[in-house]
């Protein structure tokens, strides 16, 4: 017997998936909040009353709602794979600045669109109040045709064929005219022939189908190897800019310091002296410090009003190292000189210092606008994790005699696809070869992700 289900209003869905929707509304940087909910949100709403609490197919995204979310996710891995593309790359400057923002665009709407046939080529539905079986092409949305009724899911016994021009016609209803207006008509024409694309094309592929194409499959791996994994997706939360903007902030206070060491830090006390009785001055003070302290009393201090003013953070760290400080003197009532530190060897200089460089915790800014170039945010955050991976002994690299090899199965891991890392290298004259499951960057970029180990 079918197990009912109940469908999920299109404003819970998106609650439910407002992280993913927060990475997309980071990627589409519009300018107002107004622009966004009308452009990208309005689509992604329309999308979430399509498909309300079906899920996508029997292996992924099989949870109720799992078709919305494997449809964000994929708007997003496809609008920052897009990042990373040259759009119209034949036209002139001018024009090629017109265009790449309507092709952005593009690939979010194929993108978004893409699944709208899925489910239903993997399950039938059925009203539970009257058993009718709900038909996409005549009923429309199936949060509309549902309503607050429960259904039944039944699987097919087997999968209808994939039609694109099905497809096609179920997107008139997410994508609204007043959205395709804004459009060129060479957009327009890649935009359409880019909706459910060709798991395998043949022959000439156009820029946008093969960004779709990349980005279903990237979101298809993830959810396979976070089955294998047994966890979950990708769960974490996104912080507004006004909250990172917020932390980021110091909050002043006036600096405050012991009694005791502004009492010594008085002036006219001789420098010679002090030198002299350094030894009994540090005993005296620690046996007054212990007999003072007692538990639940903090050490009184004073504001110095003209003193500068210094973070909460770093008070809080001068007093912990103060406390440190005064508790090794307490346990040293002897006021014993600590032994000398050891001699450094001249001959492992070098040695120290290139394996500091080793170990280091990835590539700076500088590093990476020098070698990638300005505006390559992409290829930044790729080098940058895969630096961050390799010293954690998570991912492993090769050094050969031309350069440093990556494995092609690494890449997937970091929201790219090796074609694409192989065609963002091939522009920079980044690459050294790209044959079988390898791929050999130079060897001053590969030094941004590992150091090259002395011979």
């Amino acid at each position: 017997m079918s197990v009912a289900h109940h469908p999920i209003a299109s404003d819970a869905l998106l609650a439910t998936q407002q992280k993913r929707i927060e990475l997309v509304r980071q990627c589409a940087n519009e300018s107002t909040q107004a622009e966004f909910e009308r452009k990208w949100l309005s689509v992604l709403r329309r999308c979430a009353v399509w498909f309300s609490s079906m899920p996508l197919t029997p292996e992924l995204h099989a949870e109720p709602g799992g078709a919305f979310r494997a449809t964000v996710e994929s708007t997003f891995y496809a609008m920052r794979l897009a990042g990373g593309q040259k759009f119209a790359a034949d036209l002139t400057s001018d024009k090629r600045r017109r265009l790449e923002p309507q092709y952005n665009y593009a690939v979010f709407l194929a993108a978004a669109c893409s699944s709208l046939d899925e489910p239903c080529r993997h399950f039938d539905f059925v009203r539970v109040s009257d058993h009718a079986t709900w038909n996409p092409a005549a009923h429309g949305a199936f949060g509309t045709w549902i309503g607050d009724g429960d259904y039944l899911v039944q699987r097919r016994p087997t999968v209808l064929k994939g039609e694109r021009m099905r497809t096609a016609m179920f997107a008139q209803t997410v994508i609204s005219a007043e959205l395709l207006s804004g459009l060129d008509t060479v957009v327009l024409a890649d935009l359409f022939g880019a909706i459910n694309p060709e798991r395998s094309p043949l022959g000439f592929e156009a820029l946008v189908h093969k960004v779709v194409r990349q980005a279903m499959d990237v979101a298809g791996n993830f959810e396979r190897k976070a089955q294998r994994g047994v966890f979950a997706p990708v769960k974490f939360d996104v912080p507004s800019a006004d909250h990172v903007a917020h932390e980021l902030q110091s909050q002043p206070v006036a600096a405050t310091v012991p009694v005791g060491s502004a009492a010594a830090a008085a002036p006219g006390r001789p420098a010679a002296g002090a030198a002299s009785t350094a030894a009994p001055a540090r005993s005296e003070t620690a046996t007054a410090q212990h007999a003072s302290a007692r538990p639940g009393q903090a050490p009184a201090q004073t504001s110095a009003p003209g003193g500068p003013q210094l973070s909460q953070s770093l008070l809080d760290a001068l007093e912990r190292s103060e406390a440190q400080t005064a508790n090794a003197a307490a346990t040293d009532p002897y006021g014993q000189v600590a032994p000398p530190a050891p001699a450094v060897d001249p001959a492992k200089v070098g040695v120290a210092s290139s394996e500091a460089k080793a170990s280091r915790s990835g590539p700076t800014d500088e590093e990476l606008n020098q070698v990638l170039g300005p505006g390559a945010a992409m290829m930044r955050e790729f080098f940058r994790a895969l630096a961050d991976d390799v010293a954690a002994g998570k991912a492993k690299v090769t050094w050969e005699e031309k350069g440093l090899t990556i494995q092609k199965r690494l890449i997937g891991a970091y929201g790219m696809t090796s074609d694409t890392l192989v065609e963002q290298l091939r522009k920079r004259s980044l690459l050294m070869r790209a044959a079988g499951n390898d791929i050999c960057i130079v060897e001053h970029a590969g030094r941004l992700i590992m150091e090259r180990p002395a011979t």
